[in-house]
């Protein structure tokens, strides 16, 4: 881009210019980042029956327990047949603590099921998935092969339980990111036109002025945007009624208009006087706090308030660095009192970020380890490393101001700006991923000549779980004489290992025999009593009292 010596309408040109560019990063980043299913903030923590159950018996309901709480509005769970109908018309119902959904069942006959289900988290976030479970027959069943693949081509490809990824998914990440962008950066410059612009000249208000007018229009068609892009999640297949349920039975939809409304009344807010663009912009970074984990996590009242300084301090730095890089190109003589200004303004916004940050890790993960074990932590540790260089960077913009080496801070605080860029894709990245890392069940097998064995746990979370333990022997050998599961936590040494209480049931599930006879053991209880590390031993001694021992390591979360 050339230096704008030309009249306001090219300048503000120029600056949509650098946007349509931020725009253009934006969308190229999401073609890189993971598909959106692993965006659920909600997790699923246990289902009842689990994923996968062959059951000898029909289930009466279907329950789902998730770890955070869920909005009451607009939610389903249904369980399908294997000629894909509803087994049911009756609508699931919610607890109290809104962590649990269940869906009284029928009497339901010998096949397979899928479940399906669509809720959103308390931090606005739309989750969903299937999973299938049979009854009295194994999932593998010959007769129950062309349901199966019916039922998973239903979920993957078609209706009303497809979750097929692509443009939409890339799109969602852009959105996100404009919308990340341009909240910053309008709040960011509305507060530093207040603080620096308008003791200025006339000639130059006019200019910060029109820029503003611009970033007002370009925040409102990303929130628009941003909206559009999500709400087919949020109400699933609910239609018209999900549409209304979602902005009448819920709070994440009357946070959306709300965001909506104050877009829209920056026109009107940021014309008037300084408290009425104080109050507006308050107003939009507790909007966006609403919108996030702070409202998923408690203590609610504090997660907010860390999360709305956070956004505070990055709209300073974020909104003065781009007023700056504006002056900088337009009238080097006007950033030249900015500067200063500017630099101190940026160091406490720094030292803010960084404790609000690291205040609101330790509130969203239990274990600080967990940020090495998920892509949010991932993620947070590259901004981490972002930032250093943010500092190191206005370290050497101090230094080269007061030497007075003019294109050198000019060269820096164009780095600078090519840091912040990098910090808000990073963000609106992670802040739509979930901190915590998810279980999944434990599906266990090893292969022998003489025994083979498979270990089950689900949910494989911390609590109530389902052990199950098959063996396959040689038909001489017969049953086994013994089977112990012992678990034991390397993380307590002093805590004697957990023995679980396997003992043989029937199963009529239909499983490959390799040549051999198979035993079935379970048990259920609480023996994986809290998160960890988990060591598993399972001793299987034979007829002959030839013994074989098997080991594995778990983490749990």
């Amino acid at each position: 881009m050339h230096r704008m010596h030309g009249s306001g309408y090219f300048r503000l040109r120029e600056g949509a210019k650098v946007w349509v560019f931020v725009w253009l990063i934006a969308l190229a980043a999401g073609w890189l980042l993971p598909p959106a299913p692993a965006m659920a903030h909600a997790g699923l923590l246990q289902a009842v029956p689990a994923a996968g159950s062959e059951l000898a018996e029909p289930p009466s309901a279907v329950t789902l327990t998730f770890n955070e709480r869920l909005e009451t509005g607009v939610y389903y769970l249904r369980v399908y047949d294997m000629e894909k109908r509803k087994v049911t018309e009756r609508p699931a119902a919610m607890n109290e603590a809104r962590t649990t959904v269940t869906l009284e069942l029928p009497e339901l006959g010998k096949g397979t099921y899928l479940a399906t289900y669509h809720v959103i988290s308390a931090d606005g976030h739309p989750v969903q998935g299937s999973y299938l479970f049979a009854v009295g027959q194994s999932l593998d069943a010959p007769s129950a092969a062309n349901a199966n693949e019916a039922l998973e081509q239903m979920h993957r490809h078609g209706g009303e339980l497809a979750t097929g990824l692509g443009t939409r998914d890339v799109l969602q990440f852009a959105a996100r990111i404009a919308f990340f962008i341009s909240m910053l950066t309008l709040t960011g410059w509305a507060l530093w036109y207040r603080w620096f612009a308008l003791g200025r000249q006339e000639a130059l208000r006019a200019k910060l002025g029109k820029v503003q007018a611009g970033l007002q229009q370009l925040y409102a068609v990303a929130y628009i945007l941003f909206m559009g892009a999500h709400l087919g999640d949020l109400i699933g297949d609910g239609g018209t009624e999900g549409l209304i349920s979602l902005f009448t039975k819920t709070t994440i939809g009357p946070a959306w208009l709300a965001g909506l409304v104050l877009a829209l009344l920056s026109f009107v807010c940021l014309q008037r006087g300084p408290w009425l663009t104080y109050i507006w912009v308050a107003a939009v970074w507790l909007g966006k706090s609403l919108l996030g984990h702070a409202a998923a996590f408690e203590p609610k009242s504090q997660t907010l308030l860390l999360d709305w300084l956070h956004l505070g301090a990055s709209a300073v730095w974020v909104g003065g660095l781009v007023m700056l890089l504006y002056l900088f190109r337009a009238d080097q003589e006007a950033a030249r009192p900015l500067l200063p200004a500017f630099s101190s303004a940026a160091l406490l916004s720094i030292i803010v970020l960084a404790v609000t940050g690291t205040l609101s890790a330790f509130i969203f993960l239990p274990n600080i380890e967990y940020v090495l074990e998920t892509a949010w932590g991932r993620w947070l540790l590259v901004k981490t490393g972002v930032v250093l260089l943010v500092v190191i960077t206005a370290a050497l913009i101090r230094y080269a101001y007061r030497k007075k080496q003019e294109r050198t801070v000019g060269l820096l605080i164009r780095l600078d700006a090519a840091w912040m860029a990098s910090i808000l894709i990073i963000v609106g990245i992670f802040t739509y991923l979930t901190p915590m890392p998810s279980n999944a069940p434990l599906q266990w097998h090893v292969m022998g000549e003489r025994i083979h064995m498979t270990t089950q746990i689900s949910p494989n979370a911390p609590g109530v779980n389902d052990f199950t333990v098959k063996v396959w022997l040689l038909e001489q050998f017969g049953p086994p004489k013994q089977v112990i599961v012992k678990l034991q936590s390397p993380d307590t040494p002093d805590i004697a290992p957990f023995e679980v209480p396997v003992t043989p049931v029937e199963d009529t599930s239909v499983d490959e025999d390799f040549g051999m006879k198979r035993y079935t053991f379970k048990a259920k209880g609480p023996y994986l009593p809290y998160a960890g590390t988990w060591h598993i031993e399972v001793r299987v001694m034979n007829s002959q009292d030839d013994e074989t021992v098997y080991k594995k390591e778990i983490r749990i979360y």
